[in-house]
């Protein structure tokens, strides 16, 4: 989803990078000295992550570019919000202080089909809950989009300021964000578009071209064997479970 808002957003303006806001719901473990087995609930994160696409034309190696960026944060964003309000060092909170702030959030809430079981006596209501906060509060984010699944279906509400954005921009980035999100589906669907990124194998210490180049001569080298093969039936094998694994 957020390779697909990126992509929408860098159609939009033209750009080749979107500053977001992401909101995090986890149990991340940051210190072994810190029991939490008698602390309820989750911990909720907000942190900025700057998603380029620079010199990416293809929708799949934006969605391996994003994945990468992603992956490379560690403990899922807790460690901003640490450094930012609870660090001792004036030097590292004046920085992120001053960090420019990011105009939109994304918040993706998981699948509420999963909070509830079906024989469960209680249910989602479809009644409205009101106004969250005061209508007279000043907005964070010129652009707020919570996602989540509900009945097996994706819904995305995009919040936004009626003085600064016209209803129809935002329908627009809407469905230019559906038109990537369902290319998106349909290139990895396909079968075609599968491929490896380097954070999936993290003992191997690959930069994303190491492993591009080592796929290349393994495919290589298993259609040269299958070519010479075909004159000599008898010389005829199966893949071996790492060649299984790495081509498609």
């Amino acid at each position: 989803m957020l390779t697909a808002l990126a992509l929408a957003f860098t159609e939009w303006t033209g750009g080749y990078s979107l500053l977001v806001d992401l909101e995090g719901h986890g149990r991340e473990s940051i210190d072994n000295d810190i029991n939490l087995t008698r602390t309820v609930g989750w911990f909720t994160t907000i942190f900025p992550v700057l998603l380029t696409l620079e010199q990416i034309s293809q929708p799949v190696e934006a969605l391996k570019a994003i994945k990468e960026q992603l992956r490379s944060i560690p403990n899922r964003g807790i460690g901003y919000g640490l450094l930012r309000y609870l660090s001792q060092n004036s030097e590292i909170v004046t920085n992120l202080q001053t960090l420019p702030q990011a105009e939109v959030r994304f918040n993706y809430l998981g699948q509420f089909d999963q909070i509830l079981p079906e024989s469960s006596l209680f249910k989602l209501s479809s009644q409205s809950i009101g106004n969250s906060r005061s209508l007279q509060s000043n907005r964070r984010y010129l652009l707020d989009i919570n996602g989540f699944v509900l009945v097996g279906q994706l819904q995305l509400e995009w919040t936004y300021s009626n003085k600064i954005h016209q209803r129809s921009t935002i329908e627009q980035l809407a469905k230019s964000f559906i038109k990537a999100l369902q290319l998106l589906i349909s290139d990895c669907q396909s079968g075609t578009s599968f491929s490896f990124t380097s954070s999936d194998f993290p003992e191997a210490n690959l930069s994303q071209n190491d492993l591009e180049q080592f796929l290349a001569k393994l495919i290589a080298g298993v259609r040269i064997k299958t070519n010479e093969n075909r004159k000599h039936p008898r010389y005829l094998r199966t893949l071996t479970r790492s060649e299984r694994y790495f081509i498609p």
